[in-house]
């Protein structure tokens, strides 16, 4: 289970999630739950891909090991720009996907499901000097583990998503609108995330895989 806190010293400010986009998408599998007690997550790096241009991703397979192009799963946050007459200045629409299990799984990693994940993403602090950023996040179904806040304990603003409690196999779609009040967007966003899956049994482990990258943004800084 995830602390809502990386640090005591750190200061939130907490934003209700408000509804920016379409309605989250949530795909299930058949999965069991609970993982064998007292035994500590092993850590693993992550695979990154990042895809620039009009149709800019990051992401990570998890875990990295050669030959293995599938393993637990997978982490990605997508980008596209939104043109809509309401709003004063250009918008972004990202969406965080968190896939563990089912048919993203290769043998020998069948049978983990997700305990929790976080995202995170920040603008270069260049750009956070000269404008600010309001993150609209939508709750991804019904669980009560979900969290959408701004975390200020560093020298720009980052906004985290996270939820607690999966326990669910399959892929969880998290939408997103980064909604400046400038006329320019970010050059790149600053992405991480980190995830922790388990496969409960004999002979079962947790596993929390990390990655981080930068999401180029060049492509999207006039409308198509």
């Amino acid at each position: 289970m995830p602390s809502t806190s990386d640090s005591d010293g750190e200061r939130r400010t907490r934003r209700n999630v408000l509804a920016g986009l379409g309605s989250a998408v949530v795909g299930s599998l058949a999965g069991c739950s609970g993982r064998i007690p007292g035994t500590g997550p092993e850590h693993v790096g992550a695979e990154t891909t990042v895809q620039d241009g009009q149709n800019p991703e990051i992401r990570w397979r998890y875990p990295r090991r050669e030959g293995d192009k599938d393993g637990i799963g997978y982490a990605a946050v997508e980008v596209k720009r939104v043109t809509r007459p309401e709003d004063h200045f250009p918008t972004l629409s990202l969406r965080f996907n968190s896939t563990i299990g089912g048919l993203a799984a290769s043998d020998p990693y069948e049978g983990y499901h997700p305990d929790w994940f976080r995202f995170r993403f920040e603008p270069p602090s260049s750009y956070e000097a000269a404008a600010s950023y309001e993150a609209r996040v939508e709750p991804p179904g019904q669980w009560d583990g979900f969290s959408a806040y701004y975390d200020l304990g560093s020298t720009v603003k980052q906004t985290v998503v996270e939820l607690k409690n999966v326990q669910t196999q399959g892929t969880i779609f998290v939408p997103v609108v980064f909604a400046p009040s400038a006329k320019s967007i970010p050059s790149s966003l600053y992405c991480r995330f980190t995830v922790q899956a388990s496969r409960p049994g004999f002979g079962g482990k947790t596993v929390r895989a990390s990655g981080d990258g930068n999401l180029p943004l060049d492509g999207l800084a006039s409308p198509n």
